[in-house]
């Protein structure tokens, strides 16, 4: 088995390549002795040339070609920012894996934009004891809106590390014939399969320790992130975010990357930060109050104040006069771009409609591993042409692998202007001049349509508010406490 999409590097599936370039081996393990890894030593290709840039928070698909499934298995799809030194695990599908040819998977929306690899590794069911994996350079941009996300992974530091075995000279963990690995520590979106469930007893061993690296990492010094050596899932955001100003509550609207703190006045400052869910470029905190004690029960010698200011896509300023009484006294300012003020008629881009003729006499070429919606609740994929279509073009729809939403989603069409790594050499049918079908796999959103992407509407009296994302209002639950939305913003509670 091996990737065709994204295209691994040497991938035969890459026009880019020829002859000369291509692995004709890719559907081969890793080397025992793990001399070959990671990405069989590709990653090291330079110059870095993306295949495709991802959006941080949209979900794609991941395409796998060949018939030699061995039975299945369990895969792992991760990234890696410092040349294949670490991976850090997105998705795990554990048991039956690669018995399907597509994968859907979400870029989470915090990590880090940059260049960067992609991996699918594999751990096959049945044969000999096999570790297979392929790369691929991609890019990864910031999400398009900012929004709240309750979830137990925060920061691509706390995403677990790549589990790993069957490589000798990596470390000593081997798996079991016809035993699938369950990875203890799977990441934010885990698949079951094959009799396997989130109930199913673990797999022993410390076989996701980041060190050693493997035999082919090289650090070519163009290293988004420097490698995590000592397996620390905690950034220095998180650290700094631990701590508290004064006794104020907390609103959670900033989730800083760096914090600069500094004292203006007063011998005694303390640094603060701000704890926060939503992921911004900075943050600064000035004190311009004598700070005194712990900042747990911090005390101000005059009523001055603490700012705190974020500088974003969406300005917020907040202003927390330091004294008695704190928690009345909360000013929020909110700049939002002019594309987003709401109520300016500045809307989002006029959606297509289903794909309900046709798709390869209506929408090709496509694009690999995009989505097109045949209705709000079935898809189909664009995925290589092995011969079944009837076609001259290389990618096309298969219309006998029309899939079916999970319950919770639906499928949204949309249009995306080709970027410069997106393999689209003619004009799309049945779309605008200058743009592709790159329809979404999305939350549903009972709530209906919306205009403004990234606006704001309050609900249950402004004890809850939902968000405008590609077209439909998603419910983010209740405010945080000690606040309220109102006029499409959340402010401080006056009550």
């Amino acid at each position: 088995m091996e990737m065709s999409w994204p295209y691994a590097l040497h991938s035969k599936f890459n026009p880019a390549n020829d002859y000369t370039a291509i692995d004709y081996s890719m559907t081969s393990p890793l080397s025992a002795d793990g001399s070959n890894f990671p990405c069989k030593g590709y990653q090291n290709d330079r110059p870095f040339a993306p295949v495709v840039t991802y959006v941080a928070g949209s979900t794609y698909n991941l395409t796998l070609a060949g018939t030699a499934t061995h039975g299945g298995g369990s895969c792992q799809i991760s990234l890696s920012y410092d040349n294949g030194a670490t991976f850090r695990v997105i998705k795990s599908i554990i048991g039956g894996c690669p018995l399907a040819s597509t994968y859907d998977f979400t870029i989470p929306s915090f990590v880090p934009e940059g260049d960067a690899l992609l991996s699918w590794s594999w751990q096959n069911h049945a044969g000999n004891r096999e570790m297979y994996q392929n790369c691929a350079q991609i890019t990864i941009s910031p999400s398009a809106s900012q929004r709240r996300k309750r979830q137990s992974f925060k920061t691509f530091e706390s995403l677990p590390f790549i589990w790993k075995a069957n490589l000798e000279g990596v470390n000593g963990c081997a798996t079991t014939e016809r035993d699938d690995p369950v990875y203890p520590n799977p990441g934010p979106d885990v698949v079951y399969d094959d009799r396997h469930s989130a109930s199913s007893i673990t797999t022993s061993g410390t076989c996701d320790w980041p060190t050693p690296y493997g035999m082919t990492y090289k650090d070519l010094g163009d290293s988004t992130l420097p490698p995590d050596s000592d397996g620390s899932s905690t950034s220095e955001s998180d650290r700094i975010t631990n701590a508290e100003v004064s006794d104020v509550n907390e609103t959670p609207t900033l989730r800083p990357e760096t914090i600069r703190a500094t004292a203006t006045s007063g011998a005694a400052s303390r640094n603060s930060g701000t704890k926060s869910e939503l992921l911004v470029r900075s943050a600064s905190i000035t004190a311009a109050a004598t700070l005194l004690d712990t900042p747990k029960k911090a005390v101000a010698s005059d009523l001055r104040t603490v700012t705190v200011t974020a500088d974003c896509e969406t300005t917020i300023t907040v202003t927390i006069p330091v004294g008695t009484p704190v928690r009345t006294m909360l000013t929020t300012t909110r700049t939002m771009p002019s594309s987003r003020q709401a109520g300016t008629g500045a809307t989002s881009a006029p959606q297509p409609t289903y794909a309900t003729q046709d798709a390869n006499a209506s929408y090709l070429p496509c694009v690999p591993g995009t989505f097109l919606c045949t209705s709000r609740t079935t898809f189909l994929t664009c995925n290589y042409n092995d011969g079944t279509v009837a076609s001259d073009e290389t990618w096309v729809y298969l219309m006998i692998q029309e899939r079916t939403v999970a319950a919770g989603m639906e499928c949204l069409p949309m249009l995306a202007p080709p970027a410069h790594s997106v393999p689209l050499q003619e004009q799309q049918g049945s779309t605008p001049v200058g743009q592709y079908r790159d329809d979404r796999y999305v939350a549903a959103r009972p709530e209906g349509p919306c205009d403004v992407n990234g606006s704001l509407k309050c609900t249950d009296n402004g004890r809850s508010f939902s968000v405008c994302d590609n077209g439909g209002w998603i419910s983010m639950g209740p405010v945080a406490y000690g606040t309220v939305c109102t006029n499409g913003m959340i402010i401080a509670s006056t009550t």
